[in-house]
């Protein structure tokens, strides 16, 4: 995956080429402070020879209900989440990607998010399947349930 500088843009003046969905009601909580696959949340993309196109844009939309509890008490409880592509993560890329904080009472909420990845062509095979991922702060909890991924897939 290329790297655009920060503040990076495209412009695209056709509709997607193939969009993609998962979805699931499943709950699931974590408390690991390293990043964590969401399961059931990946959607299989290929690149290269024999697959839909060579490059791609891809577009991620994530969206759930998030719950974050602030299980230390230092009133800073913290739900992180992102995409991955392969084993890139996908853009923008930050070292913050907030999802939900803990304030209060811990409360289910509806979130979602957009991220972004481009792959240059090339004809080698490769596989760049899409991974929601999550972690917490440490000594944190958090989780998400009723979630849908989205993919769309603009080939270059």
């Amino acid at each position: 995956m290329s790297t655009p500088p920060q503040g990076s843009s495209f412009r695209i003046a056709n509709a997607s080429n193939i969009n993609y969905a998962k979805w699931d009601a499943e709950r699931f909580e974590t408390t690991n402070t390293a990043w964590t696959d969401l399961p059931g949340a990946s959607i299989d993309l290929r690149l290269g020879q024999g697959a839909p196109s060579y490059g791609a844009i891809f577009v991620a939309t994530f969206s759930a209900e998030a719950l974050c509890s602030d299980q230390n008490g230092n009133g800073q409880g913290l739900l992180q989440a992102t995409v991955f592509f392969g084993s890139e993560q996908a853009e923008p890329l930050s070292n913050n990607h907030r999802y939900i904080t803990a304030r209060g009472n811990p409360e289910w909420s509806s979130h979602t998010f957009l991220r972004v990845a481009r792959f240059e062509p090339e004809f080698t095979v490769r596989e760049v399947n899409a991974q929601v991922k999550l972690k917490v702060s440490s000594g944190d909890s958090g989780g998400v349930q009723n979630w849908v991924l989205k993919i769309e897939r603009y080939n270059l």
